[in-house]
């Protein structure tokens, strides 16, 4: 008999020895008794021992099924006891395991979830085990249903099928850019990482994908820039060494023909002057620190037309081009004079460019709640639709040999596009080809306090 017997248990031995001890003394009716009594003795044993059965799997059920509340019973009858008490180690590890499991899912979460890339763990026949929503959205999946499935048979992208066979074959990291399928127009760097095990077996393999757009066409920006600029600084210069030799040989004999080639020195020294300052103005506005080191203060609007008109009215008379005004010149800005004076002076000689001979350029201002809108509307030929998203470029031309012959270099709608952002303002163009082009430039309005600035500069309370 075991250490602990089960009080019932007892009882029962004890009626079958005398029942067998009556029936040995030849005594039936004791003997019959005594038979009653173990079985009813039994008959309890069984239905205690159901009882526990029953408790014990409901218990199992719950636990199983996830409740934390659910636990063994602390106490069964008999023999059922070592199996409770292993039935209850069970539940406790399995308890532990599934707090491991959820905290192991939260860091997964949390990681994936901080993750600006798009993620996908791979097996070793770069089937997905694992992926973010950023792939799927890059890739065009649901990460959910792509788990076990070939990456290949997810999404439709043979740069990336290319780049997961190099990178499997050899075993080492490769990395390329790609346009996913599901995000046109976004340029993802794609980086491949194959994982081993310690025999040098190739199970697995991490893929990321990060957005580069932007510093891609930074890039771009930045090369076609440096390239732009050379060849801009290579044209006058070019021009300027060639005649200067040539006078040097033929020397200064013919007057007339001397006068010529020294013309054509001085304009080319005077456009490459006007591309050096251009390029220093526009260096000078791009600075990021360029809000804080600039002073502002609240300016005229009829200041700055009248600023605009001393500067330019000469070139425009002398192709018979009127510059008129509209709207309400005591309007005031707050900003620097200086350079609002050279975005305004940009946009007015641009339209002085282009204008034929004998039309019209009027300024304009207007209230639009916190922005002054300072307009500039020409009646030249307008500006094709397919042109105007890239029109405040550097050195983004829409007629490349008109602009030349008139002395553009290219620079002059960026710099007023940056001056814009310095103030937290903007400019925009409004064209209909053949009806002419209005540029709108917004600057904050004066402070509350000045309102409008009189003609003398003063600020008057409103």
């Amino acid at each position: 008999m075991t250490r602990r017997q089960d009080p019932i248990i007892l009882i029962a031995v004890a009626a079958l020895l005398a029942m067998a001890l009556a029936w040995w003394r030849a005594s039936p009716a004791a003997a019959a008794g005594a038979g009653v009594v173990a079985l009813a003795v039994l008959l309890m044993m069984g239905l205690a021992r159901g009882s526990d059965l029953r408790r014990m799997t409901r218990a199992v059920r719950r636990i199983v099924a996830g409740d934390r509340g659910a636990s063994m019973p602390l106490r069964v009858r008999g023999g059922l006891d070592p199996l409770n008490r292993a039935m209850q180690d069970l539940a406790s590890v399995l308890a532990g395991t599934r707090e491991s499991l959820a905290s192991e899912r939260l860091r997964r979460r949390i990681l994936e979830e901080a993750l600006r890339e798009g993620l996908v763990i791979l097996d070793g026949q770069q089937r997905v085990i694992v992926a973010n929503e950023n792939a799927g959205r890059m890739l065009g999946f649901e990460p959910a249903s792509a788990r076990g499935r070939l990456l290949q048979e997810c999404t439709r992208c043979p740069d990336l099928n290319q780049l997961l066979t190099e990178a499997f074959e050899s075993g080492s990291r490769r990395q390329t850019d790609l346009e996913p399928p599901a995000a046109p127009g976004l340029v993802a760097e794609a980086v491949v990482a194959c994982v081993t095990d310690e025999a040098g077996r190739l199970v697995g393999g991490l893929l990321l994908l990060g957005d580069v757009t932007a510093q891609r066409s930074l890039d771009r920006m930045r090369s076609d820039f440096a390239a732009n600029v050379s060849h801009e600084l290579r044209t006058p210069i070019t021009n300027i060494r060639g005649y200067v030799e040539t006078l040097l040989q033929v020397g200064l004999e013919d007057p007339e023909t001397a006068r010529k080639f020294l013309d054509i020195v001085h304009r080319n020294a005077s456009r490459l002057g006007a591309l050096v300052e251009d390029l220093l103005s526009l260096s000078f506005v791009e600075s990021p620190a360029m809000r804080e080191r600039i002073e502002m203060a609240d300016v005229r609007v009829g200041g700055l037309f009248d600023w605009v008109e001393a500067e330019l009215g000469t070139a425009a008379e002398a192709r018979g081009i009127r510059i008129t005004r509209a709207g309400d010149p005591d309007l005031g800005v707050h900003a620097n004079a200086l350079l609002a004076e050279q975005a305004l002076a940009n946009l007015v000689s641009n339209a002085i460019r282009y204008v034929p001979d004998g039309s019209r350029v009027e300024l304009s201002a207007r209230e639009e709640g916190e922005w002054i809108a300072i307009g500039v509307r020409d009646e030249g030929p307008g500006i094709p639709e397919r042109h105007v998203p890239r029109l405040f470029e550097r050195f983004y031309r829409v007629e490349t040999a008109r602009t030349r012959e008139g002395g553009g270099t290219g620079l002059g709608l960026a710099i007023v596009k940056h001056i814009a952002i310095v103030h937290g303002g903007s400019i925009d163009v409004e064209s209909v080809q053949g009806k002419g082009s209005t540029f709108i430039l917004r600057l904050p309005a004066a402070r509350p306090q000045a309102g409008k600035v009189g003609a003398d500069g003063v600020p008057r309370a409103v």
